[in-house]
């Protein structure tokens, strides 16, 4: 799902609002709009998974190394983590991309127009179009916005909507901080930049929110983040993802850096029995401690799997290199580790290190494309609910 590079689409909103008005920082209507490190997902931070505006260092290479004493009989790297970090690759980059023109441009002064409790941003200029931001105070402290696009040159012709949210802040929430809802729709951004070639709808659900005074001690306030994403025939790039209709989810704890992530992408899985290339739906999470490794969880149907599902569990230690792995080929409602739904175990299990949240269950079912209930363990515990439409802008 990535975007063309001349779209720029998501990730630039929410950069636009870390753009400040003056020497002194954002103003409290830019301080509103989320940024991108505050709507991404990852597992690790690697590049791979384009959680970060900018290209990740040269570290990530030394990740991917074998561990001495991993003792598999295939390859010590992981088989899920890369398919898993590819779909998180592909949200992220829609995000990036439909917010990326304004993030960069808003580094100017502040609103351009006032109009009541209405501040305007832009336009911007970028790539021959033209970005307009404007944020409303709702009441107190609950804001709405809005980002419109237009060619650039073309006087009769009116902005058009794309991207909309609406954030909620107490107090205690730092700048692009809080809780709210976001809509990205890629289908009114290609009525003007019609090369562009990602379609479909983005909803996201977010809080900012955990740890409270725990947070504040140890440094991190506003670092923890919890969300949830709603896909609606979405692909940042067609030539690239095929859409999907799914939700996903991610979550970070500020405190001890643990992450979590559920995904959906269609791909030809060559890890199946009889694999063809044909696509499949892989169902995927991914749980990860800094210092610690990591673990995934997949199921995997149609394709190849007509009537079956393909259940994968693997561990990695700190360096990435695979420590245990297992798999499961079952008929559909069966439960893997039942009857005759065996699973086939390589590597050490004792060597999970990370373990799942108390109450999740050991593996992913198909249905899990659709779940849209936070972790156990989520930060936050205040994430509204996830849009069903596109945000008006207004606050409502």
């Amino acid at each position: 799902m990535k975007l063309a590079r001349q779209s720029f689409l998501v990730g630039g909103l929410f950069l636009a609002a870390a753009c400040g008005s003056s020497s002194n920082g954002p103003d409290e209507y830019q301080a509103a709009v989320p940024t991108f490190s505050g709507v991404s997902a990852e597992v690790s931070g690697a590049s791979s998974e384009g959680a970060s505006l900018t290209a990740s260092s040269g570290a990530e290479a030394g990740l991917i190394a074998p561990t001495p004493g991993a003792e598999l009989q295939a390859s010590t790297t992981p088989d899920w983590l890369p398919k898993i970090r590819d779909a998180i690759q592909s949200l992220n980059q829609g995000l990036k991309d439909a917010f990326g023109p304004v993030e960069r441009l808003v580094l100017t002064n502040g609103p351009s127009q006032v109009r009541g409790q209405v501040y305007i941003y832009g336009p911007f200029e970028q790539g021959g179009y033209s970005y307009l931001l404007s944020v409303v105070r709702v009441a107190g402290n609950h804001y709405g916005w809005k980002l419109q696009v237009k060619k650039t040159g073309d006087a009769d012709t009116a902005f058009v909507a794309f991207a909309a949210g609406t954030t909620f802040k107490v107090p205690s929430d730092q700048v692009h901080r809080g809780r709210g809802t976001i809509g990205v729709d890629l289908d009114a951004y290609k009525t003007v930049v019609t090369a562009f070639p990602g379609q479909g709808k983005l909803f996201v659900a977010f809080s900012h929110h955990g740890f409270g005074p725990a947070a504040a001690d140890a440094g991190v306030t506003g670092q923890s983040k919890t969300l949830i994403y709603a896909l609606r025939n979405f692909s940042a790039d067609t030539s690239k993802w095929q859409p999907v209709d799914a939700i996903f989810y991610a979550h970070k704890n500020g405190l001890s850096g643990v992450t979590s992530v559920r995904v959906a992408s269609y791909a030809d899985i060559p890890e199946i029995p009889n694999d063809t290339p044909a696509k499949e739906l892989l169902v995927g999470r991914a749980r990860y401690n800094p210092g610690v490794g990591g673990r995934a969880e997949v199921a995997i149907t149609g394709g190849d799997l007509s009537g079956k599902v393909f259940f994968g569990v693997e561990c990695w230690d700190k360096a990435e290199a695979l420590v245990f792995k297992a798999t499961a080929l079952c008929s559909l409602g069966e439960e893997p580790g039942t009857g005759s739904c065996t699973w086939t175990k390589t590597g050490d299990e004792a060597a999970c290190h990370v373990v799942l949240a108390t109450g999740m269950r050991d593996h992913v079912e198909p249905s899990d494309e659709s779940d849209a209930s936070p972790d156990p363990d989520a930060p936050a515990n205040d994430v509204p609910g996830v849009p069903s439409q596109m945000p008006a802008g207004d606050g409502n």
